[in-house]
């Protein structure tokens, strides 16, 4: 049985099965989630967040909906009770809204499963989450501030732990999800991008398509879902291809909105950058720092080595982490586009030949010449001089933190400048903000859903937005700040020390007398008094130290003091006060070393020997090469803690001089392709998520006119659980000889099948035996035989089966109809009625044929046998 779950997704969505009521979709920003189960499996397919990390409280639920308290309330709430017991984690593409919580999830909600992702995303991911981290630690105090941020070492963590599998590579999982097969499929949209499919023996195949992408890119292939006719070099290429599933996931978030054509797109913002670069003015561009900004940078650099070869206007890329991602990405060529990769090959291929010639190499796709790196803002301006025009991409897309944000104030004031938008962006943000302006200046507002694109426009008006950073501290902002942190130290240190015992030892006269005259009555009060000046010496400098130490030991060590000192009433006390509660005066504990021993004599310790040799070595290292511990000693430098510092808040209200423009540059899929492609895909079951009530209803209303869809549709809100099939349970067992002796195996998909009768034998204590059951085979030869018939039939196969084997003429009628000609031995002059034997196939996946008696019906009836798999019973 499968059990599907939306954790979470961008609009608080409809009721399941389609079921639409007059309600209002409330968007929000995006971070998906969703749990399935298959057979006690749990796997959580993708775990997002938003661009700040904040988690907006929880929509609440529809009444009918069948929703467990277990999976209600916002996704960190969710995690934080079924996080330990998730098995598996299927990572989709390297960006926030589908891995940004998953870090924090495994460092604080014990989200330990095995995580499956391709090498991009897990590479590509990590540098994501790198720059939101510091991004967002430079400008606020994660810790009192509520994000869900996790830090680097758990980032880095996190991402050590995947499991990196290619595209079109079958991997068996094992523990619970024993039993599964799980295959990674491309995607589109993102380097790396994945479609999941997994196998299961109790559902078959599951196909979890999100955000992909129908259309090829520069360097990008579109998705798998559609495999390609041919390959580059004419060969048929059908190994890639996912099938027909019999579960299908996937979004329908853009399923009222139609994508402009690549060129058009491509060529309005290309010619708008030109003309505001040959205006004297700049572009500032805001990006993400991964998905979508290789297809940016690599149209840009196309365009900037035919315009611009001369580099008169800079192209600028601001991100912590930008240069980076470019040199991890020319690590992936053969994961993009197949004409990149085959070039690869013959650039490969061709060296030898162009080493005697003494030719140039051909130049990579992703060798940006005219690209230039910051990793900060002031870095930006201390190159570039702020009236150059320049274009700049700046993270993050949203506008809500990082570099984006800092420059927007420098280009919203200068009136021919362009912030040019390649997404709306999440709700609440200042992209969205301005997106929404320029929409509203648009002679039709509708034109963007609708595949056009839209002009320049200068919006005008007021921005308000806060800017945050973080600034050290000097003067006496500084010296405050250190008097507080000493006094904090010398509080905890006092609050952390034990409380002091009375003292258990008393002191023997005699014997303090005994010592007394063997020692030098001069050298003991200097060597008494200096000792006690160093142990309290020691204790200021070390406190936190012996704190520890004595909170872990709880002993407390004195000075043992001669003749009545000892005894000596406290300070205050009364004259006749109890004796033996004097001052005490710490002292280091001493610990006795005895030597080993053992039959042959004294144990020599080879580890000293060994250590003392390795210092000798390293001393004499250092004498012939001195310089050799420079880079060592940078790196201490450089991980030395940081200074002290504040953050800062300035509210910001800004004029909006600038020009606006909006080009959809995300690379999905839109309602045109859902419409035509979902038919064609053929699922026997299909599940729709992240969609709005106005795009449920539209969707819902088109796919459950088609025949197969309507009883075999879901649109389940967040929180609400789909489950299909039944509950089934599988068992390792081993077959005995003699069943295997008269076997006949029949042949359906990628499994051998045969029916047979049997009984477990559990007197090993290994995996049961099933052997012959007499009893029962003893009741078949009584019965007349029968005949089972496994396997899904294709009209397709079926067409070219008669038209190959018996040059019958066949042709499709209607949905899930083919009419043949059943009597082509009759000629011309024979009526249609006599001609035609129809094949019929209902959703119920019974075969109906209808016909007059002839040859041409047995040979149809008898290919249509030969399309199944047959276990004679």
């Amino acid at each position: 049985m499968l059990e599907f779950t939306p954790l979470a997704g961008p609009f608080r969505a409809a009721d399941a099965k389609g079921k639409q009521r007059e309600v209002e979709s409330v968007e929000q920003p995006k971070a998906v989630a969703y749990l399935v189960e298959i057979d006690g499996c749990r796997i959580l397919l993708d775990c997002g967040a938003p661009e700040d990390f904040v988690f907006a409280d929880a929509p609440a639920a529809p009444e009918d909906a069948a929703h467990s308290p277990e999976l209600a309330g916002t996704l960190p709430e969710i995690l934080a009770r079924i996080g330990k017991t998730i098995d598996v984690v299927l990572l989709t593409h390297a960006e926030l809204s589908h891995l940004g919580l998953y870090a924090y999830a495994r460092a604080h909600y014990g989200l330990v499963g095995t995580v499956y992702a391709t090498l991009p995303v897990q590479t590509m991911g990590r540098l994501v989450m790198h720059e939101a981290v510091r991004a967002w630690s430079s400008e606020i105090d994660v810790g009192a501030s509520g994000r869900l941020l996790p830090t680097e070492a758990e980032v880095d963590d996190a991402f050590d732990a995947m499991r990196t599998l290619r595209f079109l590579q079958p991997t068996p999982l094992d523990g619970k999800s024993a039993g599964l097969v799980l295959t990674a499929y491309n995607a589109g949209h993102s380097l790396g991008g994945t479609v999941w499919k997994l196998r299961s023996p109790s559902v078959g195949t599951v196909v979890m398509a999100l955000d992909w992408n129908h259309s090829r890119e520069r360097h990008l292939d579109r998705t798998a879902l559609l495999p390609s006719a041919h390959t580059p070099f004419g060969e048929m290429r059908s190994v890639d291809a996912i099938g027909r599933a019999d579960v299908l996931i996937t979004d329908i978030e853009r399923g009222l909105v139609t994508n402009a054509g690549r060129k058009d797109r491509d060529a309005a913002l290309l010619d708008r950058v030109h003309q505001t670069l040959q205006g004297g003015h700049s572009v500032l561009i805001p990006v993400d720092s991964a998905a979508r900004l290789l297809e940016l940078l690599v149209l840009l650099d196309q365009h900037w080595s035919f315009a611009y070869q001369h580099q008169r206007f800079p192209l600028c890329l601001v991100s912590a982490t930008g240069q980076e991602f470019v040199e991890r990405a020319r690590t992936f060529i053969e994961w993009m586009s197949r004409e990149w990769a085959a070039q690869l090959l013959a650039d490969d291929a061709g060296k030898g030949r162009r080493r005697n010639r003494q030719g140039p190499a051909l130049k990579s796709p992703l060798d940006f010449s005219f690209l230039r790196y910051f990793a900060t803002v002031d870095a930006l301006r201390n190159a570039v001089t702020p009236s150059q025009p320049k274009v700049v991409l700046a993270a993050p897309a949203s506008l809500t933190h990082g570099p984006a944000r800092s420059l927007l104030a420098d280009f919203l004031a200068d009136p021919d400048a362009l912030v040019l938008l390649t997404g709306r962006g999440e709700p609440g943000s200042v992209q969205r903000t301005l997106w929404e302006r320029w929409n509203a200046h648009q002679s039709d507002p509708e034109a963007w859903r609708r595949g056009k694109v839209g002009a320049p426009a200068a919006i005008g008006g007021q921005l308000t937005y806060e800017l945050r950073r973080r600034i050290r501290l000097t003067g006496e902002e500084l010296r405050a700040h250190l008097e507080r942190e000493q006094q904090a130290k010398e509080h905890e240190a006092q609050s952390r020390a034990p409380v002091r015992a009375r003292p258990q030892l008393e002191a023997d006269e005699d014997a303090a007398e005994a010592s007394e005259s063997d020692s030098s009555d001069d050298d003991e009060p200097a060597v008494g008094h200096e000792a006690h000046r160093l142990l309290l010496s020691t204790r200021d400098i070390a406190p936190e130290r012996l704190a520890a130490a004595d909170a872990q030991q709880e002993v407390s060590f004195d000075i043992f003091l001669r003749g009545m000192a000892g005894r000596a009433p406290m300070h205050g006390a009364p004259e006749h006060g109890a004796y033996g509660a004097g001052v005490h005066y710490r002292m280091f504990p001493f610990v006795e070393r005895k030597r080993k021993v053992d039959t042959y004599g004294e144990a020599i310790d080879t580890g000293k020997w060994l250590s003392r040799r390795r210092r000798l070595e390293t001393e004499q290292e250092d004498q012939l090469d001195p310089t050799r511990h420079a880079p060592a000693d940078e790196h201490l430098r450089v991980a030395q803690p940081e200074p002290p510092s504040k953050f800062v808040v300035e509210p910001m209200r800004v004029a909006v001089r600038c020009h606006v423009m909006f080009v959809d540059m995300q690379g999905l899929n839109d309602g045109r392709a859902l419409k035509m492609l979902l038919p064609q895909l053929q699922p026997r079951r299909l599940i729709l998520v992240n969609g709005d009530a106005p795009t449920n209803a539209d969707l819902y209303a088109m796919l459950s006119a088609l025949r197969g869809f309507h009883s075999e549709l879901f649109l389940p809100a967040p929180g609400a659980t789909v489950r299909i099939g039944e509950q089934t349970h599988s068992y390792s067992v081993k077959l005995a000889d003699t069943l295997l002796g008269p076997a006949h195996w029949s042949m359906i998909e990628d499994y051998n099948v045969m029916p047979i009768r049997a009984l477990p034998d559990f007197t090993t204590d290994e995996v049961p035996v099933l052997v012959r059951d007499e009893h029962a085979a003893h009741d078949v030869e009584r019965t007349a035989p029968t005949t089972l018939y496994i396997g899904d039939l294709k009209l397709s196969a079926l067409k070219t089966q008669l038209a190959r084997q018996h040059r019958i003429r066949a042709d499709f009628a209607g949905e899930g109809v083919l009419v043949c000609d059943g009597a082509p031995s009759l000629g011309r002059k024979a009526s249609d009625a006599m001609r035609s034997v129809t094949v019929q196939k209902e959703s119920s996946g019974r075969i109906v044929i209808e016909g007059n008696l002839s040859a041409g019906l047995r040979r149809i009836r008898e290919s249509v046998y030969d399309l199944y798999a047959q276990v004679h019973q």
